[in-house]
């Protein structure tokens, strides 16, 4: 019986090794760096001194029932601060709220990243008043 896997490795391999080279990763395809502006997330990073705030937040909740659970984030000002499960959970729904005009979410992501703003929110001892803050601030 015939190994079709092998064979179609083999035929695939004849057509595409003279097309590419070993060092050839297709990094540019020719384009230079057309196009880089798009390759920034959504959530923000872009221009951020430490990890955008919504991946923080997310290692917070993701890593809830591990042995050592993530609990705190590092501000763009150096700041490290604890942020419980439920704020983490309010601030990125926060985030990435439907409906918000761009330029307030900009800015909020942006401000988010500064321990004045992020103590404005996690420093308040009910959670649930946290949209409040929100719509205070912002709107």
């Amino acid at each position: 019986m015939k190994d079709y896997l092998k064979e179609f490795e083999d035929t695939l391999t004849k057509i595409v090794k003279p097309v590419l080279q070993d060092d050839d990763d297709l990094g540019d395809l020719g384009l230079g760096s057309h196009g880089a502006e798009l390759d920034v997330d959504d959530e923000g990073g872009a221009g951020f001194k430490k990890e955008a705030m919504f991946i923080q937040l997310g290692k917070i909740l993701d890593s809830q029932g591990n042995p050592n659970p993530v609990r705190t984030v590092m501000t763009d000002d150096g700041q490290e601060i604890e942020v419980k499960p439920e704020q983490a959970r309010i601030l990125r729904m926060m985030l990435t709220a439907e409906g918000m005009k761009p330029a307030v979410k900009a800015q909020f992501t942006r401000e988010l990243q500064n321990s004045s703003t992020l103590h404005d929110f996690v420093d308040v001892k009910d959670y649930h008043e946290m949209p409040k803050i929100f719509m205070q601030k912002y709107m």
